[in-house]
């Protein structure tokens, strides 16, 4: 048995070619991968894939679908998007994560009596990447390198207020040789505890930063937003020319009551402009409960779409909710998934490009729809997908959408996608 696997050491987005030969030809082969988290330790991963050798002893993982396993489709990066948690200690993987350690998958072959194995370095970034913190203007983190001449990505976040998380995007982007600025909006001491009423003049501060800063301020914004980081991205080019590029994972086309709000039943906006809650679609939470009910009754899992597209179909502001993205002076990426199963980013996105059609809009736009995409991070390869596929949350199952197929090829294909964007 000989292994191919290439690159033994890459950055994380990266993807890995797995190619085996010298086999016994029709030699049944098994590849296994494993894996763990730096930042927790006690979490293991494994995903493993049987594989029947060609006439000439041959397997080669980008063009051959598994006989069995924990994936049942052809690609090279099957293994990676399919591991599974089989062994915990019970840390959160979405919590306190650090990227200043790599992660290391192991590799194992097996066929007959022969058994090789082989490790995989995964970088977050490269290391001539550095990292300043920013904490007087506002909540962030610069990653630069020093031979750049390249514009700045602003990341934003979603709703669960990690800024941490958004450092698995950084990393990638930054080796490319963009400057990369992460951008806490709340939940971070000194800024609002909660997704309400976020005010959106805070971001004057951060861009005033960038214009000011020596390695930055020769270079365009352009910002990257993802989920509810999306609604903010396309608020904030809708009101600062100082935006050229966007680019927005899983937005939404409206403004939408503060998500801490449908809990408490506090009737305000996400956002804010000086003092006051901009206009704002109520989310009405008996929607979400027979939703839930039903999917309960027919052992289905649930989700939060079908409860925002009813939201805004009953609204009766919602032209003054609407995001008016008409008013940018920017290029537009939208990125959707199908079958987003937390809000209907779809027909957001439909909405979107219609209106942008209808005001003649001067700057490029343009829409990656992916068919079996649910609501996953933007970037393929870091957090494993059955991590949020379904999710065991009270008596039911939650989840983002989509398939494992669908999730893996949407990530690879619009991450890459995106980074093209921001380079031409």
């Amino acid at each position: 048995m000989k292994l191919h696997i290439t690159p033994t050491i890459g950055l994380i987005d990266e993807k890995i070619a797995i190619q085996v030969a010298e086999l016994p030809p029709g030699g049944k082969l098994k590849v296994t991968a494993s894996m763990h988290f730096p930042w927790a330790a006690s979490e293991k991963y494994e995903s493993f894939a049987w594989f029947i050798a060609d006439s000439n002893g041959h397997v080669d993982l980008s063009k051959q679908k598994p006989d069995s396993g924990t994936y049942d489709y052809i690609d090279s990066m099957g293994l990676i998007a399919s591991l599974r948690k089989t062994s915990s200690g019970g840390a959160n993987i979405a919590r306190h994560i650090s990227i200043d350690r790599s992660v290391m998958i192991d590799m194992v072959c097996e066929c007959e009596q022969d058994r090789e194995c082989v490790r995989l370095e995964r970088l977050f970034l490269l290391p001539e990447v550095k990292r300043q913190q920013v904490a007087d203007e506002f909540r962030g983190e610069l990653f630069y390198t020093d031979n750049t001449n390249r514009n700045t990505i602003i990341l934003l976040g979603g709703s669960d207020g990690e800024r941490s998380a958004l450092s698995l995007l950084a990393g990638p982007l930054a080796s490319r040789g963009f400057h990369v600025l992460t951008v806490g909006y709340f939940n971070e001491e000194g800024l609002p505890a909660k997704l309400e009423e976020v005010p959106l003049e805070y971001f004057e501060k951060v861009f005033a930063w960038l214009k000011n800063n020596p390695l930055t301020r020769n270079g365009e914004i352009y910002v990257h937003g993802t989920s509810k980081g999306g609604e903010l991205a396309l608020l904030l080019a809708s009101r600062y020319n100082v935006i050229s590029k966007v680019a927005v994972s899983a937005p939404h086309a409206y403004c939408f009551q503060a998500l801490d709000g449908l809990a408490s039943g506090n009737l305000v906006s996400s956002w804010s402009y000086k003092g006051v809650s901009l206009p704002f679609i109520p989310v009405d939470n008996d929607i979400f409960y027979e939703h839930h009910r039903i999917c309960l009754e027919q052992n289905k899992p649930f989700g939060f779409a079908s409860t925002y597209k009813t939201s805004v179909e009953r609204a009766a502001n919602k032209e003054d909710a609407r995001i008016k993205i008409e008013n940018a002076h920017a290029d537009l990426l939208f990125i959707a998934g199908c079958k987003d199963n937390v809000w209907n980013t779809y027909d957001a996105c439909v909405e979107l490009m219609d209106i942008l059609e209808k005001h003649n809009y001067k700057y490029n736009y343009k829409l990656l729809a992916y068919e079996d995409l649910g609501h996953s991070l933007p970037i393929p390869y870091t957090i494993p997908l059955n991590e949020t596929l379904n999710v065991k949350m009270g008596e039911g199952v939650f989840t983002c959408g989509g398939t494992l197929e669908g999730n893996c090829y949407g990530q690879s294909d619009s991450w890459r996608k995106t980074i093209e964007f921001f380079m031409n």
